[in-house]
C-alpha cells in the first residue's frame, strides 16, 4: 500500500464510467506524475487515505456516493479540506447543483462531454499549483534545516568560546598560583643560600661540615632550577619572556655554561669533552637564554650518565645554521619515548630528579630563538644524542665585541676567611625573619654597618631618619609594602635617596617593570646569591635598562 505523499502530485478522477475513466486518464497521462481512477465515492475516499493528490476530478451523477456526498465526506477530514475538487456533470446548466458544488468548496466544474483541451489546461494549473507547492515545502525544510545547522553552529560557538574563555581563567589562576608558588617557595630558600654563604665563609674547615655544606648547596641548587624552570616553562607558553637579543658569540656562550656544570661534571666524575672548531659561529640571540638551553642539556646529559661516563658538547657549522650537539653514552631513550621526550612532565623514569620541565624549556627557548632542536638515541643504555640548529648571522661584522670581566681586584680584605667589602651603611627590611637575620650576618661579616626593620612603616622611618647608602626592601610585606616603600622615599628625599633594591621572589616581567615604577634601582629574585649582592653593594647605581645590575 502507498503511503501518503509518496508518489508526487497526482490526479484522482472518480467516475462510475469506464469509457469517460480511459478518456480522461489517456488525456492526462503525460501531465501529471500519476493518473489514479477509481469507480466510486467510497473507492476515492479510500485511494485518499493513502496518497495525496493536486487535484480531483469528481462525477456528480454516481450510484451510491454521489459526488456531492464524497465532497462533503472529503472536507470532513482536516488534511483534505483544501483539496481542489473540479466536478463533473452532465447537467449543463443545473444552477442548484452549481450552488451547492462551490458551496461543498469545489473550484471549477466541467460539463460533459468533456473538452479534453479544457481540461488538460485546468488541471495542470492545480498540477503545477501542487508542485510549486512542494518546491516551497522543499525549500522551506531547507531552510529550518539551515536554521537548525546555524543554530548547532551558534551554539557550538558560543560553548567553545565558553570553554575557551573558562580555560584562559582557569590559566591565568594557574599562571597566578605557579607565580605565588614560586614566590613562597624563594622565601624559604634564601635564609638557605645565605647561611651556606656565611659558613663557607667562616672557613671552620670541618670535613664532615664542608661535605654537609656541598650538599646542601648542591640541593639548594636543584630547587631553585627547578622552581625557576617551572615557571619559565609557564612564562614562555603566555608569551611573557622577552629576549634580550643581540649578536651572540655561541663558544663563548658555551664556554660559560659549562664552566657554571664543572661542580656537578666533577660531582658525577665524568668526562666532559668541548669540540668548537675555532670558527666564530655568531647568532642573534639572548646570551642568558642560550646559556640556560646548553645548561639544560649538559645537566640532563650528566643525570642519566651513569658514575664516570662520557659527555662530548661538539659546536660546528651547518650551512646557515650553528649546530650543537650535546651526546653522551648514559641510559638513552626508548624509541617509544623519543616523541614525548620534550613534552612537559613525561619522564620516561618515575625515579630521580627533576620535573620533567628541563626539555620542555629547551624546546621552547630555541623555538623561540628560530632553531630547531631534535633527539636521536639507538635504544636503552646506548646514549643520546641532543641537536640544536640556531640560524646564524649573515656577516661576522654583526657581531659585538663584549667587555671581558676585569680582573682588577676590587677594594677588600679579608678577614677570618671571609671577603670584607669597603663599609656601608645598609638597611634591610624583611618581613622574614630568618632572611632578615641571615642577610644582617652575612652583610655584617662583608664589613658593612647594617639596620634592620621588620615591616614596611619601621622600614620607611629609618631610612628617613638616617639615610642609607642602600636598602633592601621586600617588595611582599603586610601594611606598607615595598613598593610603597619606595615611591615614598624617592618623593621625600629626592636625589638623596639611596640606592634601592627589591627584594622578592617574583620574576616576571611585569614584576621587574612594577618595581622600576615605585623607583627600585633594581630588582633582585630571591634567593640572591652572594655573588648578585656583592655586585649591588659595590656597584650600586649602575644599573642596566631592564633593571637588572650588569653581570
Amino acid at each position: 500500500m502507498a503511503s501518503v505523499s509518496d508518489r508526487g502530485p497526482g490526479v484522482l478522477v472518480v467516475d462510475d464510467d469506464p469509457a469517460n475513466l480511459l478518456t480522461v486518464e489517456a488525456a492526462l497521462g503525460n501531465l501529471a506524475s500519476s493518473v489514479v481512477t477509481v469507480r466510486s465515492g467510497r473507492a476515492a475516499l479510500r485511494r485518499l487515505l493513502t496518497q495525496d493528490f493536486a487535484v480531483i476530478l469528481l462525477d456528480v451523477q454516481m450510484p451510491g456516493l454521489d459526488g456531492f456526498q464524497t465532497a462533503e465526506l472529503i472536507r470532513r477530514r482536516p488534511r483534505l479540506r483544501h483539496v481542489p475538487i473540479i466536478f463533473v456533470t452532465a447537467h449543463y446548466r443545473d444552477e442548484d447543483d452549481i450552488l451547492r458544488g462551490y458551496a461543498l468548496g469545489a473550484v471549477d466544474f466541467l460539463f460533459k462531454p468533456i473538452v479534453l483541451e479544457v481540461l488538460r489546461s485546468k488541471v495542470s494549473v492545480f498540477v503545477q499549483l501542487q508542485d510549486r507547492a512542494a518546491q516551497i515545502r522543499q525549500q522551506a525544510e531547507q531552510l529550518l534545516e539551515l536554521e537548525r545547522l546555524e543554530l548547532i553552529r551558534s551554539l557550538a560557538a558560543e560553548r567553545q568560546e565558553w570553554e575557551a574563555e573558562a580555560l584562559r581563567q582557569e590559566s591565568r589562576r594557574k599562571d597566578d598560583f605557579l607565580a605565588l608558588l614560586g614566590h613562597e617557595l624563594r622565601n624559604p630558600l634564601s635564609p638557605l643560600v645565605t647561611g651556606l654563604e656565611l659558613i663557607g665563609g667562616y672557613g671552620i674547615g670541618h670535613e664532615g661540615l664542608d661535605r654537609t655544606c656541598r650538599a646542601m648547596d648542591r640541593q639548594v641548587r636543584q630547587l631553585i632550577r627547578l622552581v625557576d624552570d617551572l615557571l619559565d616553562v609557564s612564562r614562555i607558553s603566555r608569551g611573557q619572556i622577552t629576549l634580550q637579543r643581540g649578536p651572540v658569540d655561541l663558544a663563548q656562550v658555551v664556554d660559560h655554561a659549562v664552566q657554571s656544570l664543572r661542580p656537578v661534571i666533577a660531582e658525577y666524575e665524568h668526562e666532559l669533552v668541548i669540540e668548537d672548531g675555532g670558527a666564530l659561529l655568531a647568532v642573534d640571540g639572548d646570551e642568558v637564554r642560550l646559556a640556560q638551553v646548553i645548561t639544560n642539556l649538559v645537566n640532563n646529559a650528566a643525570r642519566y650518565t651513569a658514575q664516570g661516563g662520557l659527555i662530548r658538547v661538539t659546536l660546528e657549522r651547518d650551512g646557515d645554521s650553528a649546530l650543537l650537539r650535546v651526546a653522551d653514552n648514559g641510559r638513552g631513550i626508548s624509541p617509544e619515548m623519543l616523541e614525548r621526550v620534550f613534552d612537559p612532565y613525561v619522564r620516561e623514569e618515575t625515579t630521580g630528579p627533576g620535573m620533567g620541565l628541563g626539555l620542555p624549556l629547551v624546546r621552547q627557548l630555541v623555538t623561540i630563538h628560530g632553531g630547531t632542536v631534535e633527539v636521536a638515541s639507538p635504544g636503552r643504555g646506548k646514549g643520546a644524542e641532543f641537536r640544536v640548529r640556531l640560524p646564524l648571522l649573515q656577516t661576522v661584522s654583526q657581531l659585538d665585541v663584549r667587555a671581558q670581566p676585569s680582573s682588577a681586584a676590587e677594594p677588600c680584605a679579608a678577614v677570618d676567611g671571609l671577603i670584607v667589602d669597603a663599609p656601608l651603611d645598609v638597611v634591610v627590611v624583611e618581613d622574614e625573619k630568618d632572611l632578615r637575620e641571615a642577610l644582617q650576618e652575612l652583610l655584617t661579616a662583608w664589613g658593612h654597618r647594617v639596620r634592620v626593620a621588620e615591616d614596611g612603616e619601621k622600614g620607611l622611618a629609618e631610612i628617613l631618619a638616617d639615610p642609607p647608602a642602600v636598602a633592601l626592601v621586600d617588595v611582599c610585606m603586610p601594611g606598607l609594602d615595598g613598593y610603597s616603600l619606595a615611591t615614598r622615599v624617592r618623593a621625600a628625599l629626592g636625589t638623596a635617596s639611596p640606592t634601592l633594591v627589591a627584594l622578592t621572589g617574583f620574576g616576571r616581567a611585569e614584576d621587574r617593570s612594577r618595581s622600576r615604577q615605585a623607583g627600585f634601582d633594581t630588582h633582585l629574585v630571591k634567593p640572591a646569591r652572594a655573588e648578585q649582592l656583592r655586585r649591588v653593594l659595590r656597584r650600586r647605581g649602575d644599573v642596566r635598562e631592564d633593571g637588572v645590575f650588569d653581570t
